[in-house]
């Protein structure tokens, strides 16, 4: 069947996994920026989305995927010099590096630094019209997607164009009744690939995307195929599966079919 990863740190991943997913089933990656072990400046934040555009994005493609490059900045990653500048040009950083989505960005710990950058975020998302990634974090879930989710609001941003990712049930129903689409990601550290699947059996298929969430950590590399074979173990409708595991990414990123 077959699959968008739909969140993947492809910086940290080889060439030889992307031709492996191809053959798996894969057609496309979002190829995400995450922390990457911190920016000592916005020069070295911009060197990084460069990288992701001009390598990863060709990586990639060499395997006959079609790459989707996100970038952003995640909270775990916010330059420890030059942000104003990072802020201020944050839009010609992604239209020069040719982003055709925002992320993943979020908050992590919270507070006053973190919560400028993500609303900084949610207005480029909103300026240059992109799908934007959310970050849930480990810790205090809850209360940070609720905050994130009230920023978002005063964004104007349509949470349309919003993927949360990492959800699990302590907060699923709060992106739901936000009106954004829902990731479920398959990982070591979030959920197991039956986990995934036995949410979508209790809470539905509507607007679900099943991410991965692949990176330098312990990941499960075929963690979409798992989540396609414990879907059918739970009795899960063929339709439903690929949607989560496709249809909505495509929705989601305004591609077709």
């Amino acid at each position: 069947m077959p699959f968008i990863e739909a969140h993947m740190h492809a910086d940290s991943r080889s060439g030889e996994e992307f031709e492996r997913l191809a053959a798996a089933g894969c057609e496309g990656i979002v190829a995400v920026a995450g922390p990457a072990g911190g920016f000592s400046s916005s020069a070295g934040l911009d060197d990084y989305f460069r990288r992701q555009d001009r390598l990863d994005r060709k990586r990639i493609e060499r395997a006959g995927l079609k790459a989707w490059i996100a970038l952003g900045i995640h909270p775990v990653g916010i330059p420890e010099a030059g942000l104003d500048e990072s802020l201020v040009g944050l839009a010609e950083m992604l239209k020069k590096h040719h982003a055709q989505a925002l992320g993943e960005v979020g908050l992590e710990r919270g507070g006053d630094l973190e919560e400028r950058v993500l609303s900084r975020c949610f207005a480029v998302a909103k300026e240059l019209d992109l799908p934007l990634i959310l970050h849930t974090p480990r810790h205090e879930k809850r209360k940070m997607l609720n905050r994130s989710l009230k920023l978002l609001a005063q964004s104007g941003l349509s949470p349309e164009r919003v993927l949360a990712d990492h959800l699990d049930e302590t907060c699923l129903d709060l992106a739901s009744q936000a009106g954004c689409w829902l990731g479920l990601s398959v990982h070591p550290s979030k959920l197991s690939a039956r986990q995934a699947a036995e949410m979508v059996v209790n809470h539905g298929a509507e607007r679900v995307i099943i991410t991965s969430d692949t990176g330098s950590n312990p990941s499960y590399l075929f963690a979409l195929p798992s989540f396609i074979a414990a879907g059918d173990t739970q009795g899960l409708p063929e339709a439903q599966i690929q949607s989560c595991i496709r249809d909505h990414a495509l929705a989601w990123l305004r591609e077709s079919s």
